[in-house]
C-alpha cells in the first residue's frame, strides 16, 4: 500500500482528524511518521471539510516553521490537490511518554512512576519546546503524554519531541473554533480552555505540563477538585513541601495563580532538582535505609531460551503486573571482571559490561552478538541476546520510594535493551532497566544490545 510517494508499513494511531502511519520514504527507505487527513464523519459534520483541510495544513506549516531540539521536524507536505489525500511526514520515534508511563485509554487508571530525575528531565524539555512555541505566539492546546515523543538515540528516557499541533492556535488568528468542537484532551486540559478554547494561553499549556509531571511523579492524576488535593509530601515520603508549592502553582485552576510562562516553571524545576540532589546525597551517604522488596528465591533461575509471546499472553509469560513490571525483582550481585564482563553471582549469568555503542534495530542487536562471538569477546563464544526474564534481573526497582539509593550495575543511559523474545514477525520485546518495565516495539526501532552468556 502506498500513499503518495510513501510505502505504508503499519498504522500507528487514529484520531478524529485522521490517521498516522509508519511509512518508508522512497529511495532511502528511511522510516517516517505519515499523518493523513482522514476525518471522522462527526468531525466533518461539526467542522466542515474545508475548515479541516485548513487546520491540517496549518498544523504542518506550524511544525515546519520552527526548528527546535524539543519539537518534531516536518519533512514533507502534500496539500491534497490531486487524487491523494492531504498528508505530511515527520520524524518517526519509537519512544513515547504515554507508553513509558503505561497510560491506557482508561486514563484515570494508575500509571507507572518514572522517578524524580527522569520526570524532571522530561518536564523541563517539554517546557523548553513550549517556550519556543509561545515565543512565536503559538499555543499548543493539546499537551499530553501521547503527544510527547522520546528520541531513543539519546539513551535513558530520551530527548523530548513535541508533536500534534492540529489544535494549536496561532498569534493573531481570529477565526473562532467551530461551535461544539472540543479542544484538548480530558484530564490534561486547563479548565479555562475547556470552558472556552479561545481563552487558552501559555498558562494553559503550562497547566498540562503540570498535570503530566504530577502523574509521572505520583502515578496518578490529581483530583479535579482543588480542595480534595492532598499535598504530595504527605503521600510520597521522598518529596518535601517544596514540591507541594510547585504543584500548587503549576496546576492551579485559576490561570492567574500559575507560573507566568514556561521559563518561570523551568526555574522552579531547576531549584527542585538542586534540592532533590542535595537530599539524595545526604540520605544515600548515610545508613542503608532501603526498604525490602519482594525478591525471587535463591533457587530461581531465569529462562534462557527465546519464546514468542503474543500481547495477550505476555504478562503471564513474563510474570508481570498490570503496569508491565516484574512481580518480583531478581537480586543481582554483580562483580566486574575488568575484562569488559560482569558476573552475576546470584544467577551465574555473565553480562557484557558496556553493551552496544549505539542503539540498534533488533536485527542489528543480533548482529552485535554475532560480532562478540566472532571476536571471542571476554574469551567467550556463547554470547546471545537475553530473555525478558534475564533482563529483569538487572532491574533495581529504584524508582520506587526509598529505593533511589540503589545504583545500577550498568550504564543507565543504555537502559532500553532488546531481548531475544519476540511478539510477532515484525515486533520484539524489550526491557527498560532504568524505569523497570517491559514493552514491545517494531524491530526497526533502535534500542541498545547487552549480550549475556551462561
Amino acid at each position: 500500500m502506498h500513499i503518495g510517494r510513501y510505502a505504508i508499513r503499519g498504522l500507528l494511531g487514529r484520531g478524529g482528524m485522521g490517521a498516522v502511519y509508519k511509512a518508508a520514504m522512497p529511495v532511502t527507505g528511511r522510516i517516517v511518521a505519515l499523518k493523513v487527513l482522514k476525518p471522522a464523519e462527526i468531525m466533518e459534520d461539526i467542522v466542515g471539510s474545508e475548515k479541516l483541510t485548513k487546520m491540517f495544513l496549518t498544523e504542518a506549516a506550524t511544525m515546519a516553521s520552527i526548528t527546535h531540539p524539543n519539537i518534531a521536524s516536518i519533512l514533507d507536505v502534500h496539500d491534497g490537490h490531486d487524487d491523494q489525500p492531504a498528508h505530511f511526514t515527520m520524524e518517526y520515534f519509537c519512544g513515547n511518554l504515554g507508553v513509558v508511563m503505561g497510560e491506557t485509554y482508561e486514563v484515570e487508571q494508575p500509571s507507572r512512576r518514572l522517578g524524580v530525575e527522569a520526570s524532571l528531565h522530561i518536564a523541563r524539555q517539554m517546557l523548553h519546546g513550549l517556550d519556543r512555541l509561545h515565543y512565536e505566539g503559538i499555543i499548543h492546546r493539546d499537551v499530553k503524554p501521547f503527544n510527547v515523543m522520546l528520541a531513543e538515540e539519546e539513551g535513558g528516557v530520551g530527548q523530548v519531541k513535541l508533536i500534534d499541533f492540529g489544535l494549536s492556535r496561532l498569534r493573531g488568528e481570529s477565526t473562532p473554533d467551530p461551535k461544539g468542537m472540543v479542544i484538548g484532551s480530558p484530564y490534561y486540559t486547563a479548565p479555562e480552555q475547556e470552558a472556552n478554547p479561545e481563552d487558552a494561553d501559555a498558562r494553559s499549556d503550562i497547566y498540562s505540563v503540570g498535570i503530566t509531571l504530577y502523574r509521572m511523579i505520583t502515578g496518578s492524576l490529581p483530583p479535579e477538585d482543588e480542595s480534595a488535593r492532598r499535598p504530595v509530601s504527605e503521600t510520597h515520603p521522598d518529596l518535601d513541601t517544596h514540591w507541594d508549592a510547585m504543584f500548587h502553582k503549576a496546576i492551579a485552576l485559576d490561570p492567574n495563580g500559575r507560573f507566568d510562562d514556561a521559563l518561570d516553571m523551568i526555574a522552579a524545576l531547576d531549584e527542585l532538582e538542586m534540592l532533590w540532589l542535595e537530599r539524595k546525597d545526604t540520605v544515600c551517604s548515610g545508613e542503608d535505609l532501603l526498604r525490602e522488596t519482594a525478591r525471587h528465591d535463591a533457587s530461581w533461575r531465569p529462562r534462557s531460551t527465546p519464546v514468542k509471546a503474543p500481547l495477550k499472553a505476555a504478562r503471564t509469560t513474563f510474570d508481570l503486573d498490570t503496569l508491565w513490571r516484574p512481580r518480583k525483582y531478581g537480586v543481582g550481585q554483580f562483580s566486574p571482571s575488568g575484562e569488559g564482563i560482569v558476573t552475576d553471582q546470584t544467577t551465574g549469568l555473565v553480562w557484557e559490561e558496556h553493551g552496544s555503542r549505539y542503539p540498534l534495530t533488533w536485527e542489528g542487536a543480533q548482529a552485535h552478538v554475532r560480532r562478540l562471538n566472532k571476536n571471542e569477546y571476554g574469551g567467550r563464544t556463547d554470547w546471545r541476546l537475553p530473555t525478558i526474564e534475564e533482563l529483569t534481573t538487572l532491574f533495581t526497582g529504584r524508582t520506587e520510594p526509598g529505593d533511589f539509593c540503589l545504583e545500577p550495575a550498568f550504564d543507565p543511559h543504555k537502559a532500553r535493551l532488546w531481548s531475544c523474545d519476540t511478539k510477532a514477525f515484525t515486533a520484539a520485546w524489550y526491557a527498560d532497566a532504568e524505569l523497570g518495565f517491559v514493552g514491545w516495539q517494531d524491530r526497526t526501532c533502535r534500542f541498545f544490545s547487552r549480550a549475556v552468556s551462561g
